[in-house]
């Protein structure tokens, strides 16, 4: 039994609308209402005794929880009891502690608005909290504190948790994992949930998002930098995505480090958490840290990888006897980017025509052609894509070593023409925007994607009618940006003028080398693209000839070849545990996940990564539809970009990402529209209002807040 006033469970607060969603979806939940007009109304209905609990509109979210900030009231019996803690509940709100909690994360305390829970009042013989991750370590595990009865001392720190090993805590313990993980799945995040036990029943007395967990005892240091802008990371990761990932990763980022003469000793590279895959940071800059010239807080920058160390971190100064240590790689760099470039050309001239030709008639073998597929031109073209990614970090690293004043933004914009910008490049010159042109774009580019690179989603030949109206409605003109070419060679001379005549032929030749890969690896994206298309279309149609629909996706692709469909529900549940979950970008024992408070600054940091100043109001998007129903002048705020978002990006006349550095995808394409771009500005969706004027400061590297009173 529930009554959610007006119907509506955003008047009702955000725990009165949680046990109302709980129990709905099946979750046993002691009877309640919510703000009665009148206590005898909730005796009457409910019985006693009764629990009285506050009911806030930015209670148990994701970023505030207000644990322990209202008033709570057990074991009530009559009316004037329940009169009195339901008043008492509201004055809670406008307590000077709850003023401070608001204050602290910039809401108005002012505008709080607190309704009542009452409840029927459980007598339990165990009752405590069930956190589906551990909050101290980061581990996938329930952990489960309780004490016998009522669980109030327990969660004021007043009372100790039964040891795990006690009879009560056994006996439950099955029934309590099992129900936390199905909140979980439910709800798509990980849950802070208090329970209660009465009779052997198992009560859900509330649920809250995790909002802070720590990594203590995590072994190394993970990231999902340049995996998230777009890619595997941006959201849960598919079984079959991960398990070609990995299948690349692990043997070409060891391999590369064992040419470069770079690596040192045999770690993991890759690994999943909270359903996305991270690399491992912490064994790439061991093996770079021997690099002379290496900056811990440059590399961090460029990846846009949270910096919690002072200063530059970890740096390798340019001494002779570094030089001499590091003659090995020094003299295996030139081969490797020459080596690089030499297979990229080949790629990039015919190779994916021919395995096209092989592989676009779907066979009468599937398994086999999926097979050879995987195994063979996958693996080739995505370790030559990653060997790209590493080559273009090395020499951005060699480059800014030797000439850290450079203005890099503008020297590595004004490329030659990029796969990803043809689409847009060629709608703009259509002299007729009709349906037979645009249908004829879209099967030319059919290999893009609208909602991410997961071979779970589909590309734009699966999505016809959306793309060929997302492109009739280009900007006629081709956006609002300005030609890069004269910044870029403004500022090519005046670098060069600066340096003494026996540098310039280096700056030169290390320019020309850095801007030659900055492209082939946005090229070499691209053609990645187009095998991940091919082999979406082989999954699907194995997955239609055994009749297994998408379950495909939720096998590794040596499940598929051996159709082994075991774990088929397992990696269900896990992709859908964490599904709503905002995961940490960086994990290990110097980070920490926790809510970011609003700054009272009118300023937000980033990195700069397309120079330029715009002005404009903000418009918000979490995806490319929205994106594109920006107004002409609007400044571009957005978790991050991918190829998909080309055709949106051509729209702005600003852009604002959370994640992304000064390699990233979105910065080579703000760069060639000639749009400035400040990246890496955390929460930047939720720190800057829909509508507000904002000031993006892309050479500056900050954002200003125009309409902001803070």
């Amino acid at each position: 039994m529930s009554f959610v006033t007006n119907a509506n469970e955003t008047a009702c607060g955000a725990k009165a609308a949680m046990l109302h969603r709980l129990q709905q979806a099946g979750f046993c939940v002691p009877p309640f209402v919510v703000s009665p007009a009148n206590a005898g109304e909730a005796l009457s209905l409910l019985g006693a005794p009764l629990a009285v609990r506050s009911s806030a509109g930015v209670e148990d979210g994701e970023k505030m929880s207000f644990a322990g900030q209202f008033k709570s009231f057990l074991n009530l019996s009559t009316v004037e009891e329940v009169e009195q803690a339901m008043s008492r509940c509201r004055e809670s709100a406008r307590s000077a502690a709850v003023a401070s909690y608001c204050r602290r994360d910039g809401v108005d305390p002012k505008g709080l608005r607190v309704e009542v829970i009452v409840q029927r009042m459980v007598k339990p013989e165990l009752a405590g909290v069930a956190f589906t991750i551990n909050p101290l370590t980061g581990c996938e595990e329930v952990v489960i504190e309780a004490c016998e009865g009522l669980a109030d001392g327990l969660l004021a720190g007043r009372q100790a948790a039964l040891p795990p090993g006690h009879p009560l805590v056994q006996r439950h313990r099955r029934e309590i994992e099992r129900t936390a993980r199905k909140i979980q799945r439910f709800l798509g995040a990980p849950q802070d949930i208090e329970f209660a036990v009465e009779y052997g029943r198992l009560y859900i007395v509330q649920s809250r998002p995790i909002t802070r967990i720590g990594f203590v005892g995590q072994v190394g240091e993970w990231t999902n930098a340049d995996f998230r802008d777009g890619g595997v990371s941006s959201g849960v990761c598919s079984p079959l995505m991960w398990s070609l990932y990995d299948f690349v990763w692990e043997r070409t980022l060891k391999g590369a480090l064992k040419e470069l003469k770079l690596f040192r000793e045999e770690f993991q590279a890759g690994t999943m958490f909270f359903g996305r895959p991270y690399w491992n940071v912490g064994a790439v800059k061991d093996c770079l840290v021997k690099l002379p010239g290496f900056v811990e807080r440059d590399f961090d920058n460029d990846l846009s990888i949270e910096i919690t160390y002072p200063g530059d971190g970890r740096r390798t100064p340019m001494t002779l006897a570094g030089i001499a240590g590091a003659l090995p790689t020094l003299a295996a760099l030139p081969r490797f980017f020459r080596g690089q470039e030499q297979l990229d050309a080949g790629f990039l001239s015919g190779w994916f025509e021919a395995i096209s030709r092989k592989y676009e008639p779907l066979p009468d073998d599937p398994v086999r052609a999926f097979r050879e597929l995987v195994e063979n031109e996958f693996f080739v073209a995505e370790s030559n894509y990653f060997r790209t990614i590493f080559a273009t970090s090395l020499a951005k690293m060699d480059f800014t070593s030797e000439f850290p004043g450079a203005d890099y933004a503008s020297l590595v914009a004004a490329l030659p023409p990029l796969a990803h910008m043809e689409p847009v490049r060629t709608v703009e010159r259509l002299a007729s925007r009709d349906d037979e042109r645009l249908s004829a774009v879209v099967n030319r580019y059919r290999h893009h994607y609208r909602l991410g690179l997961d071979v779970r989603f589909p590309r734009w030949d699966e999505e016809h009618d959306f793309v060929v109206e997302m492109l009739r409605d280009l900007p006629a003109a081709g956006g609002r940006g300005t030609d890069p070419r004269p910044a870029y060679e403004a500022a090519r001379a005046a670098a060069a003028a600066s340096l003494p005549w026996w540098k310039r032929r280096a700056f030169r030749r290390k320019l020309d080398r850095l801007r030659r890969f900055v492209w082939l690896r946005e090229q070499m994206r691209d053609l990645s693209n187009r095998v991940y298309h091919l082999l979406r279309r082989h999954v699907l149609d194995i997955g239609r000839r055994r009749g297994a629909g998408d379950d495909v996706f939720f096998m590794t692709f040596a499940e598929i070849i051996a159709d082994d469909r075991s774990r088929i529900e397992r990696n269900r549940d896990i992709y859908e545990s964490y599904r709503n979950f905002k995961a940490p970008n960086e994990i290990g024992a110097r980070y920490r996940l926790e809510p970011r408070a609003t700054p009272s600054a009118k300023r937000l940091s980033g990195i700069g990564a397309s120079p330029g100043v715009a002005t404009g109001r903000a418009h918000i998007a979490h995806s490319v539809e929205q994106a594109i129903a920006m107004d002409p002048g609007a400044i571009l705020i957005c978790p991050f970009t991918d190829p998909g978002w080309t055709p949106a990006l051509d729209r702005a006349a600003g852009v604002v990402t959370e994640t992304g550095g000064l390699l990233s995808h979105a910065a080579v394409i703000c760069r060639e529209y000639g749009v400035p771009a400040v990246l890496g500005v955390g929460d930047a969706t939720s720190r800057i209002g829909s509508g507000e004027t904002v000031v993006v400061k892309g050479s500056q590297g900050y954002v200003e807040l125009m309409d902001s009173e803070r």
